[in-house]
């Protein structure tokens, strides 16, 4: 399940408590891989068995030396051979893999309109995807405008309205945020990541009430989902009910997760203190 990468840093601005402050921390440690080779894009096995090889050669190179990988795709792309997508998702990837997810996301609007890729399912995955690195790059209109694109593609999947939710949450528009994860919950009504995203959507805002029925509503479809516990336990805070706090947090450290269980054992510290 993706985890809050940019949502909680316009959070901060908005006078979290303590234990909203470290929630953000917290969630920053899941910063998910938002791309890991070939999970999103070209599978080899579908590539044309002319430059399958070549396509495979180029994306062992982005993986294990990013700058050779950028220079075989360059080389591809200037040789005028044929697979000129796949050469492009090769800098890409490439680009992703050299720490510049900007560039690798501008790569990614490009090949959306190559002609291998326009009108297939690709074209909307590739705009999703580089969404999603415009958002960890901190280019959020960038984010809003490829997350769009997508949705005009595919608007009845719930991951892009999600998607898009995250990225306006980046800019601050809460509102915007909450009606896009309306109509991805509409699509998906068991959506827990939607709730907790709109929950704390919700809390940004202050409405307390409503972030604590996103929260409680994402725990009883997945009782164990951390960021799920992070907003209850947090909204309990801010109402000043220190008791269900606890049992949250508590709940959190029981379950062991790396990262998760330290910050919540720092927070129950903070509850212990302020008593």
């Amino acid at each position: 399940m993706r985890l809050f990468v940019c949502f909680p840093r316009v959070c901060l601005g908005q006078n979290l408590s303590p234990l909203g402050r470290r929630l953000v921390a917290a969630l920053a440690l899941c910063l998910p891989l938002l791309w890991s080779g070939v999970a999103r894009g070209f599978d080899p096995a579908e590539v044309p068995e002319d430059f399958r090889g070549t396509f495979v050669n180029c994306l062992s190179k982005a993986q294990a030396d990013p700058v050779a990988g950028w220079d075989y795709a360059r080389q591809w792309l200037d040789s005028g051979y044929a697979g000129t997508a796949y050469a492009q998702y090769c800098m890409a990837i490439s680009a992703f893999r050299a720490g510049e997810p900007g560039q690798a996301a501008d790569m990614l609007v490009e090949l959306s309109g190559f002609d291998r890729v326009r009108g297939t399912p690709d074209e909307a995955e590739f705009l999703s995807l580089a969404g999603e690195l415009f958002d960890s790059a901190g280019r959020y209109d960038a984010a809003v405008g490829a997350h769009s694109r997508a949705l005009e593609l595919v608007p009845g999947e719930p991951a892009h309205w999600v998607n898009r939710a995250l990225a306006r949450a980046s800019l601050g528009e809460f509102e915007g945020t909450i009606a896009d994860l309306d109509r991805a919950l509409g699509l998906d009504p068991d959506g827990a990541e939607a709730l907790v995203f709109r929950g704390s959507a919700y809390r940004a805002m202050g409405e307390l009430d409503r972030a604590t029925d996103d929260a409680l509503q994402a725990l009883l479809l997945e009782p164990d989902n951390l960021a799920g516990l992070w907003l209850a336990a947090d909204v309990a805070r801010a109402e000043g009910d220190v008791a269900s706090a606890r049992t949250f947090l508590q709940r959190i450290v029981a379950l062991g997760e790396a990262g998760w269980r330290e910050q919540a054992e720092a927070a129950l510290k903070e509850l212990n203190t302020e008593q």
